[in-house]
C-alpha cells in the first residue's frame, strides 16, 4: 500500500511539472506572437531562427560605449539589410505612424541610429524608421564611399553646395601636394581629434553635422552633395576639393572641430585663404564673405563665442578649391562642456540652422 501511494505521488508530481512546462511554453509563444504582430501585418515570410537571432541582437549589447542621442537611439553610421518580403518604413518610431515606403527583401539602407525596438534609417535625405526585428547589420555596399553624385548644370535646382565632413575613420598617411604646383606636401587625411571627456571622434561628429546641414539646405531649395556619407572611406583632402570643383559648386564648406591644449577655449571659427595666396587668392573676397556670413548665422542662432576668421595657405582642401570655400571649425573637442554640446542632436540642428541662415545671407535670399 505504501509503495502504491509513493508511486501515485510520484506520478502526480510529474504531471504537475509537465503542466507547468506546457504553461510556460504557451506564455512564451503568446508573448512572442504579440511582439511579432507589431510590424508583421504586411510581412509574408517566416524567418529562419538564425536570422531572427541575428536581427534581434542589438549593437548596444556588442558595444556599450556607443553614444545615445536625446531620442534614446544609439548613434550609428553603417548599413542594414531588410529581412522579409514587405517591410514598413514609417515616418516615426511608432506602429501608428504613417508608412513612407515599403521595402522588399535584401534592401540595403544606411542606418543612423537604433534601439531594441526601432532602427532609424536615411532614405531620400530624411530619417525614417523600421522595426528592428526586420533588419540586420550588413557590410558596406561596394562603391559606397563614392556614392555622391556629380551634378551637371541642368541638374541643379538651386545653388550647388558641396559639404565636406572633414577627416575619416582610416588615416591615410601618404602625402600629396598641398596646392597645385607646390613642392610642399602634406598627409592625405587624418582621423581628426578625440574629445577630452567623452572620447567623441571628430570624424564621426563632422559627418553628423554634415548630414543635418544637408537636410536643412535641401529643405531650403539648395542642391547639396557630400564628399562622403560614411566614415569608412579613403578620400584625400585634395580629392574632396576636386568634388566641389567638378560640380562647379557655388560654395564649398568643410566641417571640422577644433582642439587646443588650453581646455578653456570655446567657440566657432572659420578658415579661408589669404588674399596673397599663390593658389587661389582671387577667391579671397568671396571666401571671406562666405566665412563671415556663416559665422554670423551661427552666432545669431546659438550663444557661442565668435573666434573670427583665420587666413591660411596651409590647408590642402582650401588650396585646391577653385570655388568659394570656407572651413568651419564648429567647436572645441578639448573643452568638456563644448564636447558634450557638439554631441547633442539638438545643438547640431541649431548650429546647422545658423549655417544655412548664413548661406541665405551670402546668396542674398
Amino acid at each position: 500500500m505504501n509503495k502504491h501511494m509513493k508511486n501515485m505521488k510520484k506520478h502526480i508530481v510529474l504531471y504537475i511539472a509537465l503542466l507547468l512546462m506546457l504553461f510556460a511554453v504557451g506564455c512564451g509563444k503568446d508573448k512572442d506572437s504579440k511582439k511579432g504582430t507589431t510590424e508583421k501585418a504586411t510581412t509574408q515570410s517566416v524567418f529562419p531562427i538564425d536570422q531572427m537571432m541575428a536581427a534581434s541582437k542589438t549593437d548596444a549589447q556588442e558595444d556599450q560605449t556607443t553614444r545615445m542621442d536625446e531620442d534614446g537611439f544609439f548613434l550609428a553610421n553603417d548599413y542594414v539589410k531588410t529581412l522579409g518580403d514587405t517591410i514598413n518604413v514609417r515616418v516615426e518610431p511608432n506602429t501608428d505612424a504613417n508608412i513612407y515606403i515599403l521595402l522588399g527583401p535584401d534592401e540595403v539602407v544606411r542606418r543612423t541610429g537604433y534601439n531594441d525596438e526601432w532602427t532609424r534609417v536615411l532614405i531620400d535625405g530624411d530619417s525614417f524608421y523600421i522595426y528592428s526585428d526586420f533588419v540586420v547589420k550588413t557590410t558596406t555596399p561596394v562603391g559606397a564611399e563614392d556614392d555622391f553624385s556629380l551634378a551637371t548644370p541642368g541638374d541643379a535646382k538651386g545653388e550647388v553646395i558641396v559639404i565636406d565632413p572633414g577627416n575619416q575613420k582610416n588615416v591615410n598617411a601618404n602625402v600629396e601636394e598641398i596646392g597645385p604646383g607646390s613642392e610642399e606636401t602634406k598627409q592625405c587625411v587624418s582621423a581628426g581629434f578625440v574629445g577630452n571627456k567623452y572620447g567623441a571622434r571628430e570624424y564621426e561628429i563632422n559627418l553628423e553635422f554634415a548630414l543635418v546641414l544637408k537636410s536643412e539646405l535641401e529643405l531650403r531649395g539648395y542642391t547639396v552633395y557630400l564628399t562622403r556619407e560614411i566614415d569608412d572611406v579613403n578620400i584625400s583632402n585634395q580629392a574632396r576639393a576636386q568634388v566641389a570643383n567638378e560640380v562647379s559648386a557655388d560654395a564649398f564648406i568643410k566641417i571640422q572641430m577644433n582642439y587646443s591644449t588650453n581646455s578653456k577655449l570655446t567657440g566657432v571659427m572659420a578658415l579661408c585663404m589669404p588674399e596673397t595666396s599663390m593658389y587661389n587668392g582671387h577667391l579671397y573676397k568671396q571666401s571671406h564673405d562666405l566665412s563671415t556670413r556663416i559665422l554670423q548665422g551661427i552666432t545669431e542662432e546659438v550663444d557661442v563665442v565668435n573666434n573670427g576668421i583665420y587666413e591660411t595657405d596651409q590647408m590642402t582642401t582650401i588650396n585646391w578649391s577653385i570655388v568659394p570655400v570656407s572651413v568651419i571649425k564648429i567647436g572645441y573637442l578639448s573643452n568638456e562642456g563644448e564636447e558634450e554640446l557638439l554631441m547633442s542632436y539638438d545643438y547640431q540642428t541649431r548650429v546647422c540652422t545658423g549655417i544655412a541662415n548664413g548661406l541665405d545671407f551670402y546668396f542674398g535670399k
